[in-house]
């Protein structure tokens, strides 16, 4: 087989079961992506039922129960659903036994953008195995891989064992969760909440939960996560924009001081700057343009258009695409310019590829970072703040024109610590920026949209559950150690659910992303044998005593 071969069949033994490498391709190519851009009323989620009817096939036929919970069709408050399908799969094993395992995955998975595609040595959305012995593609680890497919295969092997399992499992297979679980577990909480206690309807009733969708260890506290929107009234003027997101930007001064308790996992040798889990403030988003009008005849250059090339509030995105026009020789100065006023380890080259509309005899360029998933801006150099800084010089040094009014927004990625809760992160950020708008005299607005929030989760470290795990995932993947979650999974959703005998759920948080895996990103895989690891834990955990 060569490098670069689709990985349908034969499949790779590493998984452990012949079904597990063709159902996550299968998956894979039915592009389950999830966009939401609030700023502009794109709520983008077209493969979500395709992906589900595959989830529903693929468990009926290891003898579960399913059902498909999708809240446009039975649930209430619809309108803020936008119209879009949200279907939820929950799949049992149920055995009658007095303890139930709920599993928590999601199938969604963040877009593709233009500008990340040639980035890509395999279709992004083809699983393809290479001579590494990963498995290359979009969602192939998160969440496809490490939480849909090795959960789904644990199961199977539950149900085919001939001696009963010592406890029920229910799996829920969401979707939502790239975007702050709105239409996936948040919709199964809503349902839940209008039964009594006690109602065998409800969706999320168990002793445990288990959420493979992290790294290969233990996880006891999941981070927070707000998005904010930062918008204008209208077109605004360049310098007022800059001045705006220069203000977002300093809002990671705000959030760094919160510290948990809980280990970073990225201490020391990955980036992280503390050894301790701390909050983090990223400018992921930033647009402008199209700025109305033609290129001018004289003076400076003209900035038409810019925008950081992702589609997603949480991604750091690998560049930003700025677009000139005006006169040749200003044009040419810009140009100049900006090559002399970049730093390292940011560079500046023409575009590979840009979601924006380039115009004819107009000048584009790239500020090119390191793309990260936005709750790990550490492992990334971000390109929007390098960009803001490049564009006030060129302001300042009167190569670019100043007052040309376009559109503009902003998009962060605020991460709160696990033990924070929502009100204690979101609301003062908020407060903070919309004193400084009202104290700028700004026509401009920042929201955090609350079905686009969550607060963090915090189990206790010596909690049973957590040990239990922990001493699994030893024994299985040679991982040892109990941390804390950068990026925050639907761990935080859970946070105020509690065990039919009143104690809180314990949320569990593990998964098959390791340091290759390049999650969000492009070039995204999995090592075959973290997934069966990821099997094997499930099982053991839902069988052990």
């Amino acid at each position: 087989m060569s490098t670069d071969d689709p990985a349908t069949d034969p499949p790779t033994s590493e998984l452990g079961d012949p079904e597990a490498l063709r159902l996550l391709a299968t998956l894979v190519a039915s592009a389950p992506t999830n966009l939401e851009d609030p700023p502009r009323g794109r709520y983008e989620k077209p493969n979500y039922r395709r992906t589900a009817d595959l989830l529903v096939r693929a468990a009926r036929g290891y003898g579960l129960a399913t059902r498909v919970f999708d809240p446009l069709v039975e649930g209430r408050e619809v309108g803020a659903l936008h119209g879009v399908p949200r279907p939820n799969v929950i799949v049992d094993l149920d055995v009658g036994a007095r303890e139930t395992v709920l599993i928590l995955a999601h199938y969604d998975v963040v877009p593709v953008p233009e500008d990340e595609k040639p980035r890509w040595h395999s279709p992004p959305h083809a699983l393809t195995r290479r001579a590494d012995g990963r498995l290359y593609a979009r969602g192939a680890n998160d969440d496809l891989g490490s939480g849909v497919v090795a959960s789904l295969m644990a199961l199977k092997r539950l149900a085919a064992d001939p001696r009963p399992s010592p406890r029920n499992v229910r799996l829920l297979l969401c979707c939502d969760e790239e975007t702050g679980g709105e239409g996936g577990v948040e919709q199964l909480k809503a349902h839940d909440d209008r039964l009594p206690p006690g109602d065998p309807a409800r969706f999320l009733v168990g002793e445990v939960a288990l959420i493979p969708d992290g790294s290969p260890h233990a996880t006891a506290g999941s981070c927070g996560v707000a998005f904010l929107d930062g918008t204008f009234d209208g077109p605004v003027a360049l310098p007022a924009v800059l001045s705006y997101g220069e203000r977002l930007i300093a809002l990671h001064e705000t959030a760094k001081v919160w510290r948990s308790t809980f280990a970073s996992p990225d201490w020391p040798d990955h980036g992280a700057p503390e050894p301790v889990i701390t909050g983090r403030a990223t400018l992921t988003g930033f647009s402008l343009g199209p700025a109305p009008g033609a290129a001018p005849a004289v003076g400076p250059a003209r900035l038409v258009a810019a925008r950081a090339e992702t589609d997603a509030a949480n991604q750091i995105a690998e560049a930003v695409t700025v677009v000139f026009d005006g006169p040749a020789a200003a044009v040419s100065a810009a140009r100049a310019a900006l090559a002399e006023e970049i730093r390292a380890p940011f560079r500046l080259a023409p575009p590979v590829a840009t979601a924006l509309t380039v115009p004819d005899g107009s000048l584009a360029l790239q500020v090119i970072g390191r793309s990260a998933h936005g709750g790990y801006p550490h492992r990334g150099h971000n390109p929007v703040p390098e960009t803001l800084r490049l564009l006030e010089r060129l302001i300042a040094r009167g190569l670019v024109q100043a007052q040309v009014r376009a559109p503009a927004a902003f998009a962060v990625d605020l991460r709160l610590v696990p033990e924070m809760t929502l009100d204690q992160g979101r609301e003062p950020v908020l407060a903070e920026v919309r004193a400084w708008i009202a104290a700028e005299h700004l026509p401009a607005k920042i929201d955090a949209p609350p079905p686009r929030c969550r607060r963090g989760y915090a189990l206790p470290e010596g909690h049973p559950a957590i040990a239990r795990l922990d001493r699994l995932l030893h024994e299985v993947l040679g991982e040892g150690g109990v941390f804390g979650e950068y990026g925050g999974t639907d761990a935080s959703s859970l946070a105020t659910l509690t065990t039919p005998g009143g104690a809180p759920l314990p949320a569990l948080v593990f998964g098959s992303m390791d340091r290759a895996a390049h999650i969000h990103e492009a070039e995204e895989s999995v090592d075959p044998r973290l997934l069966a690891g990821i099997a094997e834990t499930i099982y053991r955990f839902v069988r052990d005593p």
